[in-house]
Parts: C-alpha cells; sequence; structure tokens
C-alpha cells in the first residue's frame, strides 16, 4: 500500500473514531436525560433509537462525510 493509501485509511480511522465518540456523546446525554426528567420519555427514546441507527452505519462513509456528520452532531448537541 502506497503512504497516500495508509495516510487515507489512517484519516478514516481517525474520523470514524471521532464520529463515533461524538455519537457516544449524545447517547450520554439522552440517556442522562431519561434518568432525570420522564416528562418527554417517550420523544427522547425516539431520539435514542435514531441516533442509535445512525451510528450503526458510520462504516460505510467516507472520511470526509464522516468529518461533517461529527460536526452537525457536535452542533446539534450543543443546541439540544
Amino acid at each position: 500500500m502506497s503512504m497516500i493509501g495508509v495516510s487515507v485509511a489512517s484519516n478514516k480511522s481517525l474520523q470514524f473514531e471521532a464520529t463515533q465518540e461524538a455519537y457516544n456523546r449524545v447517547v450520554i446525554r439522552l440517556n442522562l436525560l431519561l434518568i432525570e426528567d420522564k416528562t418527554h420519555e417517550e420523544a427522547v427514546r425516539t431520539k435514542l433509537f435514531e441516533v442509535m441507527r445512525e451510528k450503526n452505519k458510520l462504516s460505510k462513509y467516507s472520511a470526509s462525510d464522516l468529518y461533517v456528520m461529527q460536526k452537525s452532531i457536535e452542533k446539534r448537541l450543543m443546541t439540544f
């Protein structure tokens, strides 16, 4: 494998990890919300399952797609 191939694979791996971590932070936040407040339990659970489905599809995306997803997730987390 060429150095460029190694670099691309490494970049995708790093973006994949970063995106997974962003999803994990969202899952943790949603779970904490469920523990603290049962008022909107159904809506939070629905969002939690949606996030988990998205997370399970991550391996299909390119490094640049993962980067965009990671930034979007982080932005959504801050406004949640």
